[in-house]
């Protein structure tokens, strides 16, 4: 599967799914800036409000021991530094899907003025949790993915 064009991600989408956050001080290094893992932090928590809101939270697929989604690659952008305070929004903009694999492009902007401040991509394979084999993407959330657009 591709990556996605930096340049495309940078693009508001009127059909992205949404989250804003606040900065937390345990989110920032001793300069004071954003720590660089809390950003790929900041994309997984929205990914799982998504699959909440598809009907499908995290926490009762994986007591069900139905599937799981683990990341195959994940990549971040950093635009601009995020201070502890700073509100931001985090957006899956995108999703390119396959038969058990799916990415998923965010983009983050601080939430009072839409300064664009990260950029990144997350790529989720879907296996068995019992065996690790692929499985194709449950159906609710394909056409949650779907409706994204790539």
């Amino acid at each position: 599967m591709d990556d996605f064009d930096v340049a495309a991600l940078q693009l508001p989408n009127p059909r992205a799914f949404a989250v804003n956050r606040v900065v937390r001080f345990q989110d920032v290094d001793a300069a004071g800036l954003l720590f660089h893992p809390r950003l790929l932090e900041y994309f997984h928590d929205a990914y799982l409000e998504l699959l909440a809101e598809a009907g499908t939270p995290l926490h009762v697929v994986l007591r069900a021991h139905t599937w799981g989604s683990p990341l195959r690659r994940v990549e971040a952008h950093f635009l601009k530094p995020l201070h502890f305070g700073d509100c931001v929004e985090i957006a899956l903009v995108a999703a390119k899907l396959e038969l058990s694999e799916v990415m998923i492009g965010y983009r983050v902007v601080r939430a009072d003025n839409d300064e664009l401040v990260a950029l990144g991509q997350t790529h989720h394979v879907f296996v068995d949790l019992a065996t690790f084999r692929r499985v194709p993407i449950p159906e609710p959330l394909r056409n949650t993915f779907q409706a994204l657009g790539a």
